[in-house]
């Protein structure tokens, strides 16, 4: 394993067990040998914002595979008893309490379900439980948060690779991230305009009709097209219908963190530094 390499470990979190994935990265100095100060310390800046998404991309892969593990160990069947046990207190209280006011059951039926319902539920997240609607979002919205991460890192690594005087590898290792991830541009966009995509239409100020293409991805099968889909995760993997009418996915994952972590390390590498090296991230 090479000191650059990503290292796996295990935590513990409740009753199950996470992995928590590091991608580290050496940079090569503590800043860049060149005499232009003002050039150095902006090229720096620009670096700095690199490492930035990359760790922040670090970060929402952990929190996407720790949520998804968390999904996968939420039931629990003495829960549910206790639950439904409390269910019917509260709802035995209220039945005495309306029926002590002279009304017949009849009357009140709908009143106390609504009533116990509303009751059970303000005490569970009293004792911090997460409403479903919550718990649910959490995988997509990591999911997205990863997407952000890598979106904002295709793109400062693209002001990058227009500065003067950098390296001319900086612009083919900008190319490297659409060759890797080539629906990332067009799902992003579709994250940003579902607004749009979720009545069929393109991009642009007067988007046009979406001609939905064949998808046929071991999940959905429509060969024929006309299948429009949105905000979808299969197992790690996040798509949507892009602004061409075609599926894109991203995949949160550590191979797609692997793949980042490569083009940042050649990024680094590139340049000319002074200074002893730095080992990202801190403990």
């Amino acid at each position: 394993m090479s000191e650059c390499s990503a290292k796996f470990v295990k935590v513990s979190e409740i009753n199950y067990r996470i992995a928590m994935f590091v991608f580290e990265i050496i940079i090569p100095g503590t800043g860049l040998d060149s005499e232009d100060r003002e050039w150095a310390w902006k090229i720096e800046r620009q670096l700095d914002s690199l490492q930035s998404q990359f760790f922040e991309a670090n970060l929402a892969l952990n929190l996407f595979i720790s949520e998804q593990t968390s999904r996968s160990h939420s039931f629990s069947k003495d829960t549910w008893d206790a639950d439904s046990k409390r269910r019917r207190e509260i709802r035995e209280v209220l039945e005495k309490e309306l029926l002590e006011q002279g009304k017949s059951y009849w009357e009140i039926d709908d009143e106390i379900s609504l009533k116990a319902d509303i009751i059970f539920k303000r005490e569970k997240w009293e004792q911090g439980n997460i409403p479903r609607e919550f718990k649910h979002n959490l995988v997509f919205l990591y999911a997205r948060a990863f997407l952000y991460a890598l979106d904002a890192f295709d793109k400062f690594l693209g002001v990058l690779a227009k500065e003067d005087n950098v390296p001319e590898v900086i612009t083919e290792l900008h190319k490297k991230i659409s060759s890797t991830f080539p629906d990332l541009r067009g799902v992003r966009n579709t994250t940003q305009h579902l607004e749009d995509r979720s009545r069929r239409l393109g991009a642009g100020r007067n988007p046009k009709p979406l001609d939905l293409k064949p998808i046929n991805n071991g999940f959905i099968n429509a060969p024929n097209g006309g299948a429009l889909v949105l905000n979808s995760l299969i197992g790690s993997k996040y798509g949507s219908t892009m602004a061409d009418g075609h599926y894109g996915e991203i995949d949160v994952s550590p191979e797609s963190m692997s793949h980042l972590q490569e083009i940042l390390n050649s990024v680094l590498n590139s340049f000319k530094w002074s200074g002893s090296k730095q080992h990202k991230p801190s403990a």
